[in-house]
């Protein structure tokens, strides 16, 4: 039974990792490709842009009609949509064309949100969360080792063939999902929201002053209604800001390390690397070190220290930092991102214990939404120093740790509250 679920972990992370693969990956082979359509590079990169566009509004649809249809259906139909798009990239010979299919590979690789909901059907709350940091893991840390695959693959071959693997990767994701994911789902997380199954106090408890009724499907009401809980919204813009900062910082790095430090190629993509194993040891530290602590108390412990991190980006923005601390202080946002990014969705999850389609899909769209704004910023903005990078960073980790204060605080009112109703001592800040 272990073995099973790690192979489902493996699967489900290579499932949730095609689409960072398919963003960043081609990124080394936008000028060969540029020069092969004979386009310029801005109408290059802007098929960057209709990728996460089209990815980001295509997970919310996926997230409803997992809430209705078969799951297993939906996963595999978007794998053959991302195959069939990825073989026929290298195919195209306008930019029109490379902007279709790249919005075709991103709807199909929008399919793996439908994991979300399988995961919630078929583990628990605290096991659900253990999974999904793992799986969130490949998702952070899949943006900074894509591009460093396409390279090797481009030092070795022609931009083509760099879709050609993703499009291998796809055919192998569906040939394993069949034998992992197509058992029968059978909901163990359907106990009352005050169980302590849930999250503990903080998450299940108050479930009922924001939401009085939970239905089985979803339906566009549903979705929008999600909008409407300030406590589930909360964990997902804190999920949302962070996954900002990461984009941020992928859209500025190569600028700020290569151009403006000269540091080589090479080095580059070690500290790429250094920041992956930042983010994985953040996924540990949640995932095993701190397993029995309710998800909702890790994410908003994790996003209140961006806050003083947010400072610091700020401090060093507006001085001549050296590269070393800029390495450092991103090093310690990863590990932060590492804690933050699985326990948010699990958190907001737990609202919805029959809706885990809809609120997989409202987390995705915030976050590659977030991240399309952060990353267009850094590059409309001609940056010539790393204060711009520096400053986006700051921004997106004061604004997650923004939601964590609020979450805090609104902790803080409802067990003073529940001191209040049982005449009990309840310290504030006891989550």
């Amino acid at each position: 039974m272990q073995q099973n679920v790690k192979l489902y972990i493996l699967v489900t992370a290579l499932l949730f990792g095609l689409s960072p693969l398919a963003i960043d990956m081609y990124l080394p082979a936008l000028p060969s490709m540029a020069s092969s359509l004979k386009v310029s590079i801005n109408d290059m990169e802007m098929s960057v842009a209709v990728f996460l566009l089209a990815f980001a509004l295509a997970q919310p649809v996926f997230g409803l009609l997992a809430d209705r249809f078969n799951k297993l259906n939906l996963l595999l139909s978007g794998l053959v949509i991302f195959t069939l798009s990825s073989l026929a990239l290298p195919m195209v010979e306008t930019a029109e064309g490379l902007y279709l299919t790249r919005m075709f590979q991103a709807i199909g690789g929008a399919s793996s949100v439908v994991c979300f909901a399988m995961i919630q059907q078929k583990f628990d709350i605290q096991k659900g969360s253990q999974i999904i940091t793992y799986v969130m893991a490949t998702v952070v840390i899949a943006p900074l080792v894509a591009p460093m695959i396409g390279g090797q693959i481009l030092k070795h071959g022609s931009w083509e063939e760099i879709f050609y693997v993703l499009a291998g990767v796809g055919v192998f994701a569906f040939v394993l999902s069949l034998f992992t994911h197509s058992e029968k789902l059978e909901t163990v997380n359907s106990k009352a929201p005050n169980s302590k199954a849930s999250n503990g106090k903080f998450l299940n408890k108050r479930v009922g002053n924001d939401q009085t009724e939970q239905i089985a499907s979803s339906s566009l009401t549903d979705f929008i209604a999600i909008f409407k809980q300030p406590l589930p919204i909360a964990f997902i813009f804190l999920g949302g800001f962070g996954f900002a900062a990461l984009f941020s910082f992928v859209a500025g790095s190569a600028f700020v390390y290569i151009d403006f430090f000269k540091v080589s190629a090479e080095n580059y993509s070690y500290l790429l690397g250094l920041n992956a194993l930042a983010m994985i040891s953040g996924s540990l530290l949640s995932a095993k070190v701190f397993a029995k602590v309710p998800p909702n108390k890790k994410a908003i412990i994790a996003g209140l220290f961006l806050g003083p991190l947010s400072f610091l980006f700020f401090v060093l923005a507006q001085m001549q930092a050296p590269l070393t601390a800029i390495v450092i202080s991103v090093f310690m946002f990863n590990i932060l991102l590492g804690m933050i990014s699985a326990n948010a969705i699990s958190a907001a999850m737990s609202f919805y214990p029959t809706q885990g389609g809809a609120i997989s899909g409202v987390f995705g769209l915030c976050q590659f939404a977030l991240g399309a704004v952060f990353s267009a910023g850094i590059s409309l903005s001609h940056a010539h120093s790393p204060a711009v990078l520096l400053s986006f960073m700051g921004l997106a980790c004061a604004s997650a740790a923004m939601c964590s204060t609020y979450l805090y605080t609104r902790s803080c009112s409802q067990d003073s509250e529940l001191s209040t109703h049982s005449n009990a001592s309840q310290p504030c800040g006891s989550l």
